[in-house]
């Protein structure tokens, strides 16, 4: 493997997780309560062993962020947190271009590609 290819791929895995993050947070805009719920289906309540743990990071890296920030909106009536909500979600998704960019900016200046 080249260091061309490495960089690119590590550019794909970078944008495929911010991506899902979004995914995921928009359609808890859209469907709240019940991607909340397959959330917390999909992981463990206090986790044991090394499986569970591990099932946990990975819902947490794919599609934690919205699950987390959603969650501490609940104290907040509906309007209010969808509207909140929607914030999060432009926010983030203009801060993950940023993101996407700078660690490609790097990537290429580190492997000089």
């Amino acid at each position: 493997m080249t260091t061309e290819i490495f960089v690119e791929y590590t550019e794909y895995a970078i944008c495929a997780v911010i991506a899902a993050q979004l995914a995921f947070g928009l359609t808890i805009f859209l469907l709240s309560s019940v991607m909340m719920e397959y959330y917390e289906w999909g992981t463990f309540k206090n986790p044991t062993n090394r499986f569970k743990k591990s099932v946990n990071f990975g819902f947490a890296l794919f599609f934690g962020s919205g699950y987390f920030v959603y969650k501490r909106l609940y104290k907040y009536n509906w309007f209010l947190r969808k509207l909140y909500f929607l914030l999060f979600l432009v926010v983030s998704g203009i801060l993950s271009v940023f993101i996407i960019l700078i660690v490609s900016d790097i990537l290429h200046y580190i492997f000089k590609v």
